[in-house]
């Protein structure tokens, strides 16, 4: 189950975009598949990349937050919370998530 609010359903759409779009155009124009190659370069850089994409447009979306009222015992308090999360976490928060998330199992592949 997958909670989200806001556009936060985006964060694994952002991460894998660049490494579809590049990885379709540098097979495409320069013969270089990303997922076969003896190098490690091209794949991190384009996960690098997606965890960028991911913190720009995280960030340009929660630029505003929402004012939420709460009712305490001594008086209203203003609660202000970020518009796009998922899994309760802000959305730019993903990009180094994802970037760790990601590193951690390419360290598990190689030296396992």
């Amino acid at each position: 189950m997958i909670i989200y609010s806001g556009q936060g359903y985006l964060v694994l759409a952002l991460f894998i975009l660049p490494l579809i779009v590049f990885g379709v155009l540098l097979n495409w124009a320069f013969g270089i598949d990303v997922l076969r190659t003896t190098s490690w370069l091209p794949l991190h850089t384009l996960m690098v990349m997606g965890a960028i994409l991911i913190f720009v447009v995280g960030r340009y979306l929660n630029r505003n937050m929402v004012e939420d009222t709460v009712y305490e015992d001594s008086a209203r308090v203003k609660i202000f919370r970020p518009r796009h999360t998922l899994y309760y976490v802000r959305m730019e928060y993903w990009a180094p998530i994802a970037l760790a998330i990601y590193f951690a199992l390419a360290a598990y592949r190689e030296f396992r």
